[in-house]
């Protein structure tokens, strides 16, 4: 009977081990599988969160209505109050396609034909950088389309370069590294050799646009006249002529250019204060 019993003592104490280890296994097994859940929804956040550099659903900004497009970076739009108001995205600078001095350069046509395409007739949303307007009482704006960001999307598509005019500077980063893939690919404006510079487009690069040979010549012929004042009218129509040195020379898109001071002054502009 003892022998019987001491059996059946270890039988017991056998059985009792591999329910503890058991227990162990499945314990060790369901804090495994809540760590996995939990690095991946980390990684979707911070997949999300790279993700949110190219398109965002919360821009704080006003909504309006695109009613004309102007050139490849700049339009018209039609506010909530029934106003109209001309619009300069910030940050970019896209080819000239009225310029009086430079004519149509290389890959204009195609900024502006593109910004026409997707923008006329949309609504898009506005977002501010630390200016709002700029002297010539344009809004300065990040277009957001469908939650992304034209003005990167023109860069993207090698339609336009990085154009910084401090303080307005919330996006370069994000906007150097699109061009540096632009020009690695080289896209659009990058096709060109020697064509885009620090300061704009250089209209005697080494050209590979549709251009007609009428055009190119047409654009370079103009570019080797002295004709280089700047005539900007503001959205209030005010006239303002910009010399060569003059601090807001290089960011100004005229439209009108001049040979002399005399010139401009008999067209009804003044000089720039700065």
């Amino acid at each position: 009977m003892k022998k019987w019993f001491a059996i059946f003592s270890m039988c017991v104490l056998i059985l009792s081990g591999c329910s503890s280890t058991g227990g162990q296994q499945n314990k060790h097994s369901s804090t495994t599988t809540n760590e996995s859940a939990s690095n991946e929804a980390a990684s979707d956040q911070q997949s999300k969160k790279a993700y949110a550099g190219t398109n965002k659903s919360d821009v704080k900004g006003i909504r309006a209505v695109v009613v004309r497009v102007v050139d490849g970076d700049t339009f018209v739009a039609r506010m909530a109050n029934g106003k109209e108001e001309r619009v300069r995205m910030i940050l970019v600078d896209t080819p000239e396609t009225k310029h009086p001095r430079l004519g149509v350069q290389p890959f204009g046509p195609e900024a502006s034909a593109f910004t026409k395409s997707q923008l006329t007739g949309k609504t898009v949303t506005l977002e501010f950088d630390v200016q709002e307007r700029d002297k010539y009482g344009r809004l300065l704006a990040y277009v957001w389309l469908n939650h992304q960001n034209y003005n990167k999307l023109l860069i993207e598509k090698g339609l336009a370069r990085v154009a910084v005019f401090p303080p307005n500077t919330k996006y370069v980063d994000e906007f150097r590294a699109a061009q540096a893939v632009a020009q690695r690919e080289k896209k659009g404006i990058w096709s060109i050799e020697n064509y885009v510079t620090d300061h704009g487009y250089n209209s005697n690069g080494k050209e590979q646009s549709s251009l007609t040979g009428t055009e190119k010549s047409s654009t370079q012929d103009h570019s080797k006249g002295s004709c280089n004042i700047k005539g900007n009218i503001s959205s209030s129509g005010k006239k303002i002529y910009h010399m060569p040195g003059d601090e807001y020379y290089d960011e100004t898109k005229p439209e009108k250019m001049f040979c002399s001071r005399e010139e401009a002054e008999a067209a009804g502009f003044r000089p720039s204060q700065r």
